[in-house]
């Protein structure tokens, strides 16, 4: 078994990985992919978040999403399945949608693949109401997305909204606030979050 970044040997290194579940990362670069717990103040909400977008977590994640390598989604959740499983027990999941440009071009949708394993109980209904598509585009143009989200499912007693990605926060607050007509308890959670986002 290889490394799915770096390509060298993987071996067997923690207990975790010898008797659970084999991590596709070797243990150079699992170190560099260190999770670094936040948690960000969005003002309507806080955000749980576990990784730097750094230049390792960024190629990993467009090497994933843009070039199709889905063999990379289990990469991200290595070890925090069961904390999810566990924190959010109770809780029913929903995921900021793509575009449907993006789910077009990609042929799968990317935050299904990376949660797939998460026990938790994963519902629909969440969509734009705009196709709008984020990438490239400047501060004032993402605000756009913070009222762009309707939800159309059932009501939902405790609800965890996920994304890969916070920077503006616009995408979440627009989830947020399509979710609180619909939902008693809200919870938000990223993978990852710039280094310049609010944090509390």
């Amino acid at each position: 078994m290889r490394c799915l970044y770096c390509d060298k040997p993987i071996e067997k290194y923690t207990l975790y990985s010898f008797l659970l579940e084999p991590d596709e990362l070797c243990i150079e670069c699992r170190k560099k992919l260190k999770v670094k717990h936040r948690y960000l103040d969005l003002g309507e909400f806080k955000v749980e978040s576990f990784f730097e977008y750094d230049s390792l977590f960024k190629s990993l994640l467009l090497q994933y999403k843009e070039c199709g390598d889905e063999a990379l989604k289990k990469v991200f959740l290595y070890e925090l399945k069961s904390y999810l499983d566990i924190r959010y027990f109770g809780y029913k999941m929903i995921m900021v949608p793509s575009s449907k440009i993006k789910l077009q071009s990609r042929g799968f949708d990317h935050l299904e693949g990376i949660f797939e394993d998460v026990k938790l109980q994963k519902v629909k209904g969440l969509r734009m109401k705009e196709e709008l598509c984020q990438e490239g585009k400047k501060f004032f143009e993402r605000a756009k997305m913070a009222d762009n989200y309707v939800y159309e499912g059932e009501k939902l007693a405790k609800v965890l909204i996920v994304d890969d990605m916070v920077t503006t926060g616009s995408s979440l607050r627009g989830v947020y606030r399509a979710m609180a007509l619909h939902a008693g308890k809200i919870k938000v959670l990223s993978l990852a979050y710039k280094n310049y986002t609010l944090q509390s």
